[in-house]
């Protein structure tokens, strides 16, 4: 056990290497680049604008893109984290120099792709670690088009046709899909541009003849690329539109997709945006936009699909509820992986002209993300997302699934924008006006770079059925003191409906059984977070972290992809009256027969780990150790806990200071003798920052790291940070916060540290 606090600059002890995801709300150093479908309608103009033949927009005149189908009371610090992130931790491998084409195999560990020279200078996929757990090949090509079917008018080529196919292991070739984001850059010719800032890059489908917006993180000016996020690939094209139009926002332009809330969006509402743990927003309104792109034609919208029991009463809605999640489950990936590095290069201008340029060329809603920048420069925990369905006298119309049915007209559901400057208002969210969630920052993402169609259809199918086919679903039952096979699951012990702890965290146990085939591991989403548990003779069991108050728990038993549409389901909730928890740090790995570990050294050089889980203290401890895969580990601190020097005499009544985090891959326990296999690791620090004790308001913020260890030692597990097995040591302190630092600015204030 090391004596006293971390030095990062002692022999064997190097900072942290590997991909941040989340908010990077801190000073960083050094961070990372890191079936068929319904025939397609034809596009609607208003009476001068006739197909194929572009005109200027006059003043109110609407372009109909095609219809597709305490008192306030502090609880906790500020977490403050540095962490030199270096771009080595990941495989670079350039393509051949001078050859346009390109092709290479990316493994769990990750990669980065560039390519340096010739047509395709500029290109660049960045492959985070754990991104796939299997190889998976990227083949990139690419050809000069002057023109391709299906182009609007208002549209012009402004780069090669890039396509980028993948390939993998049979079961990840089902959907192609990678379970984390990629950074994708790809360059346009200037020489087919007038205006760069006019430019976007789109997803071509060739069979449907349509162009589907890749969304839109930033541009590099000077190097002619533009940057976005996908986790599935297929063919790429830049597009340009007069400038003219754009510079229209505010003024003369107006856009229509038809997309309308109480017809197109869900009845049920975001019911997640009840509970403390979060919601279902993005699985919401990517399903919505899908629905209404490629399912809905001349039939019913979704507002009156899945309409069960009373029909004015949403909860009992069962169908619109599973689907909801099991779509949730499998794009819930995509806010977390934008970093906040790559939020700040992008303007409220650029967005704004991102999401106007995807309707005029697509034709559809477009997907917003929403997240919150407080004046201190940190990043709030979590986000939004919503759909802009329509542009007119100066605002966007956004489709919000925490407010469902809501009428155009309503002020809360519209967004200020013009040319000169970018969004002015701050969103308000939330399922009354007078107490809603604060918005100030908007980003343009992609639908179908992040969730395949086939997998929507999949969804869409087993949903007509009502999920109901014994033969295709696996049966999920939890098991607790009640139950003839007796488990650790909370139970009900008010007769309310939702299950109770007076714990921080609880043990999840359960059985499954049926099925089209066995499941060899089963899924745990607490709110967002994702946890996995081994079944092992039809039984698992997992620990999980519980906020205050109710957390939404949903399994899903699948050995494949979240988005697989037989997977088993099952959502329960379980309210928790533990005291409130100021900093959770959890740790969590993607391969089974392996031990690794999650190590915390305290301000005052307490090492919390395995051998030491401080348990018997009124200080913060250690949950679990998980020795056979996947964890989670948990360190918890909650207010009132006090600080422990190496040798057990406290040093102070709160848990401010300087905390190093690291993972140790301590052994392997696979069948292979000979070699050790790689593993995956992912950490997320939580932490409350404000709670306002009269509303109930609470201030988090999180972030998350991911890395890869390939090399396992048991011998170096209690010397922190020094020896073999070890990630690099994750930095942050926590100090008391300035309450005026977390008011938040209007969106055109909003300054990135």
């Amino acid at each position: 056990m090391q004596q006293g606090p971390y030095d990062p600059n002692q022999p064997g002890q190097q900072p942290y290497q590997g991909q941040q995801q989340g908010p990077q709300q801190w000073p960083q150093q050094n961070p990372p680049n890191n079936y068929q479908q319904p025939p397609q309608q034809q596009p609607q103009y208003q009476q001068q604008y006739q197909p194929q033949q572009y005109q200027p927009y006059p003043p109110q005149q609407y372009y109909q893109p095609p219809k597709k189908k305490r008192n306030m009371k502090l609880i906790v610090a500020v977490v403050a984290v540095v962490a030199i992130l270096l771009i080595a931790s990941m495989a670079v491998l350039f393509w051949p120099k001078g050859d346009d084409n390109g092709s290479e195999t990316i493994g769990s560990r990750g990669g980065v792709l560039s390519i340096t020279s010739g047509a395709l200078d500029g290109l660049r996929i960045e492959v985070p670690s754990g991104a796939s757990e299997s190889p998976v090949n990227i083949d990139v090509t690419s050809e000069v088009v002057d023109d391709l079917p299906g182009l609007p008018s208002v549209g012009s080529i402004a780069s090669r046709l890039i396509t980028i196919n993948t390939d993998g292991s049979d079961s990840w070739n089902v959907f192609k899909m990678f379970d984390n984001a990629l950074t994708v850059t790809l360059p346009y010719d200037e020489d087919l541009v007038d205006d760069e800032e006019a430019v976007r890059f789109y997803v071509y489908d060739p069979v449907r003849d349509h162009f589907e917006p890749t969304g839109f993180i930033s541009q590099n000016l000077a190097k002619n690329t533009i940057t976005f996020q996908a986790s599935t690939f297929s063919q790429f094209v830049a597009i340009e539109v007069a400038m003219s139009l754009l510079e229209g926002a505010g003024s003369s332009l107006s856009v229509d997709t038809g997309f309308r809330p109480a017809e197109d969006g869900w009845y049920i509402p975001n019911y997640g945006s009840y509970l403390a743990s979060g919601g279902l927003c993005l699985g919401m309104v990517s399903y919505a936009k899908w629905y209404y792109t490629y399912q809905k034609g001349a039939g019913t919208g979704l507002y009156d699909k899945y309409r069960e029991g009373n029909l004015n009463e949403w909860r009992d809605d069962a169908t619109a509820l599973e689907l909801a999640s099991r779509v949730q489950m499998g794009v819930q990936g995509i806010w977390g992986a934008m970093t906040a590095e790559e939020r700040a290069n992008t303007t409220t201008k650029q967005t704004g002209l991102s999401i106007i340029h995807g309707m005029l060329i697509s034709g559809e809603p477009q997907l917003v993300g929403l997240k919150t920048v407080y004046n201190n420069g940190t990043w709030g925990a979590g986000g939004h997302a919503v759909l802009a369905y329509k542009y007119d006298s100066g605002r966007f119309y956004m489709y919000d699934p925490n407010n469902p049915g809501s009428d155009p007209s309503s002020a809360q559901q519209q967004m200020p924008f013009n040319y000169t400057t970018g969004f002015s208002k701050i969103f308000k969210s939330g399922l009354n006006a007078a107490n809603p969630l604060l918005f100030n920052v908007f980003y343009h993402a992609g639908a179908k770079v992040f969730s395949p169609l086939n997998a929507y259809k999949g969804l869409y199918d087993s949903a007509e059925d009502g999920f109901d086919d014994d033969s295709v679903f696996p049966n999920i039952e939890l098991t607790d003191e009640s139950t003839f096979e007796q488990g650790e699951t909370p139970m009900d012990t008010n007769a309310d409906g939702i299950r109770d702890t007076t714990e921080s965290f609880c043990t999840i146990t359960g059985t499954i059984d049926g099925g089209q085939a066995p499941v060899q591991k089963t899924l745990v989403f607490v709110g967002s977070k994702k946890f996995q548990a081994t079944v092992t003779d039809g039984a698992f069991k997992v620990q999980v972290p519980l906020k205050q108050g109710v957390n939404d728990i949903v399994v899903l038993a699948t050995d494949s992809n979240t988005f697989t549409n037989w997977a088993g389901y099952y959502r329960t909730e379980i309210k928790s009256t533990a005291a409130m928890g100021s900093l959770t740090v959890t740790m969590s790995w993607g391969q089974g027969d392996s031990d690794v570990d999650l190590h915390v050294l305290e301000p005052f050089g307490r090492h919390i780990y395995y051998a030491n889980k401080g348990y018997d203290t009124n200080g913060p401890y250690l949950d679990f150790d998980n020795t056979r895969g996947y964890g989670p580990e948990h360190y918890y601190a909650t207010d009132g806990n006090v600080m422990y020097d190496s040798s057990g005499t406290v040093k102070s009544n709160d848990i401010f200071g300087t905390y190093q985090i690291g993972v140790h891959y301590y052994a392997d326990h696979d069948s292979n003798p000979d070699e050790t296999q790689p593993i995956t690791w992912t950490v997320t620090i939580s932490y409350l920052v404000i709670y306002i004790e009269a509303t109930g308001q609470e201030v988090w913020e999180e972030v998350t790291y991911d890395g890869y260890l390939g090399s396992a030692s048991s011998g170096s597990a209690s010397s922190f940070g020094s020896g073999t097995g070890w990630s690099g040591i994750m930095t942050f302190e926590c100090f008391e916060p300035n309450l005026d630092d977390y008011t938040i600015p209007d969106p055109e204030d909003v300054t990135f540290q």
